[in-house]
C-alpha cells in the first residue's frame, strides 16, 4: 500500500467513523449493515486518534473541563456546614 492509497485509507475511514458518532448507531449494527470488518473499523478508529482511550490519553496531563454530575440524596442528610465547605472545595479540587 503506497501513501496515496494509505491516506485515502484513512480519509475513507475518518468519515466513516464520523458518520456513525452523528448517526447514533451501535459499530456493531453499522458495521454488517455497510458490509464492513468490525474489527477494521475499531483499528481504524484507534489509528485515527478517534477511540475513547485515545481522548484519554491526549488528555492526560493536562486539565479538561469536564461536566456537572446531578447527585441525587434519597435521604436527609445532617453535616455541620464546616464540612459540607470541605467536602465541597475537595470536589472542586481544592485542597
Amino acid at each position: 500500500m503506497n501513501d496515496g492509497t494509505k491516506s485515502l485509507a484513512a480519509q475513507t475511514w475518518g468519515e466513516r467513523i464520523a458518520a456513525q458518532q452523528a448517526g447514533g448507531h451501535s459499530i456493531r449494527a453499522l458495521c454488517k449493515e455497510k458490509g464492513w470488518h468490525e474489527h477494521a473499523f475499531y483499528w481504524w478508529r484507534a489509528r485515527l486518534g478517534l477511540s475513547p482511550q485515545s481522548v484519554v490519553r491526549r488528555h492526560r496531563g493536562r486539565i479538561v473541563q469536564g461536566g456537572f454530575a446531578e447527585v441525587v440524596v434519597d435521604r436527609p442528610v445532617s453535616m455541620p456546614l464546616e464540612q459540607v465547605a470541605k467536602l465541597a472545595g475537595l470536589i472542586e479540587g481544592r485542597p
